[in-house]
């Protein structure tokens, strides 16, 4: 972990876009932090981490002229989402791009990281699962564990005839119900299911099917209130940090390749 950040430190200092590239005064943006590890999460010392803390302090770095606030604040989904639409947020960093987020949002066209879900089975499980019809072929055995009020049981409840349980406020209690036998699958994404397994020491317990049920990417995302000098700036920023590999090393950080 240390030589990665070392790693970005060093490629920062040398992207940093020159305070004489633009005339100004710092640019203050509020955003806020969703209760999502590894995306966003607190350490037992109070201190904000997660992989889009990271990007955050790497777009600081490569425009000092750029400065967010609010990050160490959690907010609700739904009420983050409404801040946005309404401009008591200026920016959010982490959402999926759709046509009706579009029509109240200006999202920058350059990716973040990509989201993959998945399943997670125990480590001796055999299963060999190439879509969710192979699931629904398992019958009573083929009950899938997911997290209540998430996109990915939202996905999962639209696919129809499904043994779905989602009870589990956080995936880390649905991948102990997993391992206590109460279910066949967790279903989640990619992102939170490994960093998880590797907080929580499960590598031996519990493994990841190869196969993604479902992938897209997420985005940076404004209200419409912002200016678009102002997510220009921005959107230069994430640009040097793209093509510096800064942005490539934080999601390898995270034990995302994409």
């Amino acid at each position: 972990m240390k030589n990665r950040l070392l790693i970005i430190t060093f490629l920062l200092f040398f992207i940093t876009i020159p305070l004489s590239s633009f005339a100004g005064n710092l640019i203050e943006l509020k955003t806020a932090a969703q209760e999502s590890f590894p995306k966003y999460y607190k350490s037992a010392d109070h201190q904000m981490h997660g992989l889009c803390i990271d990007i955050i302090h790497a777009i600081e770095a490569a425009d000092p002229e750029l400065k967010f606030t609010g990050y160490k604040n959690f907010l609700p989904f739904k009420r983050l989402q409404s801040y946005l639409e309404k401009g008591a947020l200026d920016v959010f960093f982490g959402f999926k791009k759709t046509a009706a987020r579009e029509q109240k949002l200006n999202f920058l066209d350059i990716h973040l990281y990509q989201i993959d879900y998945v399943v997670a089975v125990r480590a001796d499980d055999n299963f060999k699962i190439k879509s969710l019809d192979d699931i629904r072929a398992m019958g009573e055995e083929g009950l899938i564990l997911t997290v209540l009020g998430t996109s990915a049981n939202s996905f999962l409840q639209k696919q129809g005839d499904l043994l779905i349980d989602d009870a589990a406020r956080t995936p880390s209690i649905a991948l102990k119900k997993l391992l206590t036998g109460r279910g066949s699958f967790v279903f989640y994404h990619d992102l939170g299911l490994k960093s998880i397994i590797k907080k929580q020491g499960l590598e031996k317990q519990v493994k990841i099917l190869p196969v993604s049920f479902l992938t897209y990417w997420h985005y940076a995302a404004f209200s419409k209130r912002v200016p678009e000098t102002t997510i220009e700036r921005v959107r230069i920023a994430l640009k040097k940090l793209e093509s510096s590999g800064v942005l490539a090393e934080i999601r390898r950080g995270q034990g995302l390749t994409k």
